[in-house]
């Protein structure tokens, strides 16, 4: 399996290990290709970090780095022209396994957090220090189940498909207590009517944007969007908060979306599952160096054209019937706040990760 990484910012470190935000997404190298970068100039280097907003700087004593297996519902496009190969992955939930490591300064490393799955999140590798709180679970994003009639958030792990939701479960449905503010089971994949990905796009002032999360604040149905492609520039001057030097977002009212829709993602065939583990200059075979921006290029393992109906939007965690046509599931497929506030200082006063509007 291909091993990748990506640098986070001082910001998006201490929302995966005091939040428990679980996304990811942006530049991406493989491990294999990076193995030279040893000291933190080198890793500034190869993951951009001169760029504003990366909080790093020449007297960093250290860089943190997001390493995870690449997935069967993770997507990707080619950044030609680089010293190493260069992907960006389009936003998604942290894949099971992910480590978060610190690189220090001085030399060494420690592993502060690993991400077991959705269903156990973020734990920290210091026994002493307390497990996150999770935020809520959202099905506008990463692999989804149908079990038992309803569909889930979902990871597959060690040939299991482990379903899990936001809402507290009757004993009898065979759920346990995870992460605090998640339950989950393990299902053999034979008990698992299907398994996909989904991914809800619409279009926000021209802008192509993927629709993460989508809530009910107060009276109003908000989403919180990321853009489609890599155009970091494009983002910034359309006023998105920037919580990374590659990761950006806003909180939107959902009227202002157009061309509101979901896809279905299959899993891709053997051998497309992430960039491939070699050292080859881009571009690299399965993967479309070309792609332009908005990534409207058609990904490996896609089905078909946009669908007006909302695969994913069902289910305890999420809720609302899955053959719903996409303009009336904003409604039923509200996600009621209850993340657990954001009281994090950071270097802006932008929001948070994950954070609502007022």
């Amino acid at each position: 399996m291909t091993l990748l990484q990506k640098t986070v910012s001082p910001r998006l470190s201490r929302a995966y290990l005091d939040e428990g935000y679980d996304r990811v997404g942006g530049y991406v190298v493989r491990v294999a290709d990076v193995r030279f970068a040893t000291s933190l100039t080198d890793l500034a280097a190869v993951h951009g970090l001169t760029a504003p907003g990366s909080g790093w700087t020449p007297q960093s004593e250290w860089v943190d780095v997001l390493r995870f297996e690449a997935d069967w519902y993770l997507r990707y496009f080619g950044e030609p022209g680089y010293a190493v190969p260069l992907w960006w992955l389009m936003h998604t939930r942290v894949p099971p396994g992910a480590q978060l490591v610190r690189r220090y300064a001085a030399g060494g490393s420690e592993l502060l957090a690993r991400y077991g799955h959705l269903g156990t999140g973020w734990r920290r590798a210091d026994p002493t220090a307390a497990a996150p709180t999770m935020t809520r679970l959202s099905q506008c994003v990463g692999a989804v189940a149908s079990w038992n009639g309803a569909h889930y958030d979902a990871d597959v792990v060690d040939n299991r498909v482990v379903i899990a939701t936001s809402t507290p479960q009757p004993p009898q449905m065979g759920f346990w207590p995870g992460a605090t503010g998640r339950w989950y089971r393990q299902l053999h994949p034979a008990e698992a009517a299907d398994v996909f990905g989904v991914e809800v796009r619409a279009t926000w002032r021209g802008m192509a944007v993927h629709v993460a999360d989508q809530v009910l604040a107060g009276n109003r149905q908000v989403a919180r969007i990321v853009p489609a492609g890599d155009d970091v520039e494009e983002a910034r001057a359309r006023g998105m908060t920037m919580l990374d030097v590659d990761v950006a977002e806003a909180w939107v009212l959902l009227d202002e979306l157009d061309d509101l829709c979901s896809e279905r993602l299959d899993a891709q065939p053997p051998g497309a599952v992430g960039p491939p583990d070699t050292a080859d200059a881009l571009p690299v075979p399965g993967l479309d160096a070309s792609a332009p921006p908005n990534n409207s290029a058609r990904q490996p393992g896609r089905s078909g054209a946009c669908s007006r109906q909302a695969e994913a939007a069902s289910g305890p965690g999420g809720a609302a019937d899955a053959a719903a046509d996409v303009s009336a599931w904003p409604a039923a497929a509200r996600r009621e706040p209850g993340d657990p506030p954001r009281t994090e200082t950071s270097d802006t006063d932008a929001e948070a990760p994950g954070e609502q509007p007022a």
